[in-house]
């Protein structure tokens, strides 16, 4: 992100460790070191192969679909969450939360986060997607033996880098980290989705509804 002093391979990790440390401050984000290197044993799952959580079916509230202007991107939540969707273009954080918060730096535990990052990729050297499981790579690392394999997946435009792990604190937290990256435009769309980690299970079809209509420009 334009700015940012940081090495570019690890400007989202760093920028959404500001977002969970006003959750918690037990236990910080996983980011990784701006000089450490990929890891290289962590598990990759191929396209198709992400991992389940097994749920008996949940009803899923109405789900209210707003547009994100500065992307031209669109996202669906229960009609009584708060959206602030920020400037994203200019490095502000879209929340989308079950709280009634009025700004970012308000405390919340359920919902999802959205960073984009234009440059990281770009000023690496590298193809959005390669950069992002790069990020994905170290993020795992760093978030213990408990965080889920990576999943890698393509879906239109965007290739899609997944996988989840738990973050103790003293409401001990789910968290589920997608990376979108096109390749054509350079952009990374970095999203945290989390909730307590003992409502899981039940949030288990809204997460998933509400990640699969988040949609995202691949013209941008």
């Amino acid at each position: 992100m334009t700015g940012n002093p940081h090495h570019p391979k690890i400007a989202a990790l760093l920028f959404l460790a500001a977002v969970l440390s006003n959750l918690t401050a037990a236990v910080p984000y996983p980011s990784p070191s701006p000089f450490s290197q990929t890891p290289t044993n962590a598990t990759v799952l191929p396209a198709n192969s992400a991992p389940t959580t097994s749920a008996s079916p949940k009803s899923i509230p109405n789900l209210v679909l707003h547009d994100i202007p500065d992307i031209h991107g669109k996202i669906s939540l229960p009609s009584d969450w708060t959206l602030l969707p920020g400037k994203l273009l200019e490095g502000d954080v879209l929340l989308a939360v079950r709280e009634k918060i009025a700004n970012e730096n308000d405390p919340w535990t359920t919902g999802l986060s959205m960073t984009i990052d234009r440059n990281g990729a770009k000023d690496s050297g590298m193809k959005a997607g390669d950069y992002a499981l790069g990020i994905a790579k170290e993020g795992r690392e760093k978030a213990g033996e408990e965080a889920t394999p990576i999943s890698d997946s393509t879906k239109g435009a965007f290739r899609e880098i997944r996988f989840e792990f738990p973050v103790q604190t003293d409401t001990p937290l789910q968290v589920t980290e997608i990376l979108r990256a096109n390749d054509q435009t350079g952009t990374v769309a970095v999203i945290l989705w989390q909730s307590p980690k003992s409502e899981a299970s039940a949030l288990h079809d809204l997460r998933e509804a509400m990640l699969t209509d988040l949609a995202l420009d691949p013209a941008q």
